[in-house]
């Protein structure tokens, strides 16, 4: 599964040889009171913290003005739920600590968990009181602090909190670790994970052992580095297994595997700690709409609020897990419930921002991201969105048959054509075969920049694993420019994506991820089999080893997986998994699935009343895999090859002898010949390749280049040829392609290839003189204006001859005017272009005969083009 390894180890420590454990515990330092107080707080030991702190503090005496150990201690009845008691305490509190604006800020949500919103408030609004009258009082590091997060919970500017309170603090008390939790915990709020995560690292270089700094660490790092975030989990969970934050945590990874019983069993262990935590109740009632219980949903949901009534939190959190199983309909509903108990609440109101931008409710989506911007200019999703705004603004639209496509206005003058082209032809196919009815428009965004891309669809830069994603009603995706030099057929992807918008509809966004993602690679390949995930030796020896997941738990694979490898076989093993369904059960089957799973059904129920019990798939599927597997080049042998330290072509035909049909090791050998320059002894190795397996891409373009080498023009190209069944994604071979076709005269394989190289990249000037100078030579007068129409949009070196040709084809395809226009910038290109000035006179000819009531302007045009010409030498 691609979920977090939490997994650690623990060892005691041991005295050394030769040193007595009574020297070795003589040489422990001795703990303080107050140090060991703070450890029973980091290790979740609260009842032992309390029992502590209220020595220590009984011990300063009633008249001590330090009221930290009157804090811990609230704290720690907070974390246990013992919302009760914290009133009380904070009540005492307050008497003997009557000027504590640190309590009151404390002491306002101690409040609302005990359903006085009033209280709350009054606290909050002394808080304000107190330092404006002695504000003296409170220009010690811990209350300007306070007084940072008060005016960060009035929705302050969080850069004039920065400036007016902490990074005066920091300049003084460099060495302070709060200051560096208070930046740290203001910027993770604001979505800047990578100043959250600097902070909280300054935190633990003060205080290693803080719990807190690393649970905020682990956090930050969630969106970019897998590993980090093991790390620190690990490192909490050695000092306190039970810890709250981890846990909810790896409840949500758990969620978001479809793993509902582990992620129970872990909201379980939390309700140990605080029976009453919103959070946790949050989860548990996202776990029953999931499971399509809304009757325990509302019994969870009404549990969440049991403290605090009108928390917008419990509402924000359920929208926000819906919306991340792409349930943005519902997800909606919730942040529009959450809103309605406190408007102001920003992460709500930036949630729906997303949600309704994914639904395709653009106006309102786009007028809440600006009132989260106008709120919190600091917000980096909202600047990266009303930022996002403003190049979407610059995009061209396109639309036809209920598609809105949006696109750079450039790359839509060049092959946005095309775009709606293959997406008419998608719809008729897969909503006749899926038997779905779109709601439409269907929006489509491509980006010519990836970070748009990123932000567009995650509210923040990276993502640079993903082509394309599809939210229902929308799909967003990257344009070849974006792509960098590993390119993706975008015809592919888009095909990949609108699946997903037949499948996603038909079964109301309400189907597993591996059900979707196995669908659309399943039809990539039925469309192309060059589209999609094939089977290479890697996936084969996947399928047959414990990276094979079972189908019950299959989502999870997709959930940070250990390697890109992993992911991409995460898509395979989905795509062969529909593959099985559909052979062993039918299509018809797997389509009353999908509807049973629009009701809201269960996948596994679903699965069970029309294909099988999913432990009986589980099994089923294994077999199937692992016949598919030894399917692939059964006669080879597979053991591992270890690398031979200058080994020349003959070490290895040699090594090949001992070790026959080795594909590894033949593969070796052909490419060390091919490094040697032994074209015939690396051409003979890899026709054994083929021989043991026919299905190995790789050889192909291998094979073609000895044959090149040896001047053997047909063999080389059969190789081309078959390498071009199976790839659709190399650029080198279908230029290459194109030239041995070109050179023959075979003018529609021209077309044909030129069409699958404009499929991986249109912005590529090549395909499309190859296509235009083929479809000339076949008088395919509609592919000749296709294909110089786009060539025009690139300023060609030879534009005024490209003008020209393009003039030429719509002249015999009877558009004048156009035709006009084009020999006119021909002309200015090149305004001495004899052949340039004919056609022009032929066009106006021919004007002139279509409308002779324009008798007057074509003399005018006439003489201008006489006069003109016969100043032309």
């Amino acid at each position: 599964m691609g979920c977090i390894a939490f997994g650690f180890f623990l060892t005691a420590p041991i005295a050394s040889h030769g040193q007595s454990i009574v020297d070795s515990l003589s040489s422990t330092p001795v703990e303080s009171e107050s140090e060991q107080a703070e450890r029973l707080y980091n290790e979740g030991k609260f009842a032992e913290a309390i029992k502590l702190a209220s020595a220590i503090d009984e011990n300063l005496g009633r008249y001590s003005v330090e009221e930290k150990w009157a804090i811990r201690i609230i704290q720690c009845q907070m974390k246990m739920g013992d919302y009760q008691a914290a009133n009380e305490s904070l009540d005492a509190s307050l008497i003997r600590f009557n000027n504590s604006i640190r309590l009151r800020g404390l002491g306002s949500e101690v409040r609302r968990f005990n359903g006085d919103d009033e209280g709350a408030t009054k606290l909050l609004s002394e808080i304000e009181t107190l330092a404006s009258r002695n504000s003296w009082r409170y220009k010690d590091p811990a209350n300007q602090l306070a007084l940072g997060r008060y005016f960060l919970g009035r929705n302050a500017d969080a850069k004039e909190v920065l400036e007016l309170f902490y990074y005066p603090v920091r300049k003084r008390y460099p060495g302070n670790p709060e200051v560096f939790r208070a930046i740290a915990d203001l910027a993770f709020s604001k979505q800047d994970y990578s100043l959250a995560a600097e902070n909280y690292s300054e935190v633990l270089k003060l205080l290693p052992s803080d719990v807190n700094a690393m649970v905020g660490l682990a956090k930050s790092f969630l969106p970019s580095d897998t590993g980090k975030v093991t790390e620190m989990v690990n490192r909490v969970l050695a000092i306190n297994p039970a810890n709250v934050e981890i846990l909810l945590l790896l409840a949500d990874q758990q969620i978001s595997s479809e793993d509902y019983g582990k992620a129970i069993e872990t909201l379980e262990k939390i309700h140990e700690v605080n029976s009453k935590l919103p959070k946790a109740w949050a989860y548990r009632a996202v776990i029953a709409h999931l499971q399509n219980l809304p009757q325990q949903e509302g019994e969870f949901r009404k549990r969440a609020f049991a403290s605090w009534v009108g928390n917008p939190e419990v509402d924000h959190l359920i929208g926000r897990e819906l919306s991340e199983k792409y349930r943005f309909a519902e997800g909606e509903t919730y942040q529009r419930r959450a809103l309605v108990y406190d408007e102001d609440f920003l992460p709500a109101k930036i949630q729906l921002a997303h949600d309704l931008l994914r639904l395709g409710q653009e106006l309102e989506g786009w007028k809440l991201a600006d009132e989260v911007f106008d709120e919190d200019q600091y917000s980096v999703v909202a600047y990266n969105l009303v930022t996002l705004r403003d190049e979407i603004a610059k995009f061209k639209t396109l639309e036809r048959d209920g598609f809105v496509v949006r696109m750079g206005a450039e790359e839509a003058e060049i092959y946005g054509e095309r775009v709606l082209e293959l997406l008419v032809r998608a719809k008729a196919d897969l909503c006749t075969k899926y038997g779905s009815d779109l709601e439409t428009p269907v929006f489509v965004e491509i980006f010519p920049r990836q970070q748009d891309f990123a932000i567009r669809t995650f509210g923040l830069p990276g993502g640079s694993g993903f082509l394309g994603v599809c939210f229902g009603r929308v799909i967003t995706m990257n344009s070849p420019a974006a792509q960098g030099a590993n390119l993706t057929s975008w015809e592919s992807v888009l095909w990949h994506e609108f699946c997903h918008v037949v499948t996603l509809q038909k079964t109301k966004n309400k189907m597993p991820r591996w059900l979707s993602e196995g669908i659309s690679v399943y039809e990539e390949k039925l469309a192309d089999p060059a589209w999609g995930e094939t089977m290479v030796p890697v996936f084969r020896e996947m399928l047959l080893s414990e990276s094979l997941t079972p189908v019950s738990e299959l989502s999870g694979a997709f959930l940070r997986p250990p390697s890109p490898v992993h992911l991409q076989f995460a898509y395979f093993e989905s795509s062969l998994v529909v593959d099985y369904l559909i052979q062993e059960f039918g299509l018809d089957k797997l389509k009353r699935v999908l509807e049973e799973l629009a009701v809201g059904t269960p996948i596994n129920d679903a699965l069970r009343r029309h294909c099988a019990p999913i432990e009986f798939i589980d099994k089923s599927f294994l077999e199937f895999a692992v016949e598919k597997a030894q399917a692939f080049a059964p006669t080879a042998n597979w053991d591992e090859v270890k690398p031979i330290a200058g080994a020349t072509a003959a070490d290895w035909k040699r090594w090949n002898q001992e070790h026959p049909n080795n594909l590894a090791g033949l593969n070796q050998e052909a490419r060390q010949a091919i490094e040697e320059e032994r074209w015939e002894s690396a051409k003979n190795t890899l026709l054994k390749v083929l021989e043991i397996c026919p299905e190995m891409k790789s050889t192909y373009p291998l094979l073609a280049q000895c044959y090149r080498k040896l001047d053997v023009p047909a063999e080389e190209l059969k190789m081309l040829e078959k390498y071009a069944e199976m790839e659709a994604n190399s650029v080198e071979l279908f230029t290459r392609l194109l030239e041995v076709y070109s050179a023959a005269a075979e003018w529609e394989k021209v077309k044909s290839t030129a069409r699958k190289m404009l499929a991986l990249n249109p912005l590529l000037p090549s395909p499309y003189r190859f296509l235009a100078v083929a479809a000339e030579q076949t008088q395919d007068d509609k592919a000749t204006v296709e294909s110089l129409t786009a060539l025009t949009r690139m300023d060609p070196l030879d534009a005024a001859d490209v003008h020209y040709r393009l003039a030429s084809a719509l002249f015999r395809q009877q558009q004048f005017a156009e035709a006009k226009d084009e020999i006119v910038r021909s002309l200015e290109r090149a305004p001495r272009y004899r052949a340039a000035y004919e056609l022009l006179l032929k066009i106006v000819d021919a004007q002139a005969a279509v409308s002779p009531s324009s008798e007057s302007g074509t003399e005018s045009i006439e003489g201008e083009a006489v006069e003109t010409e016969k100043e032309s030498p």
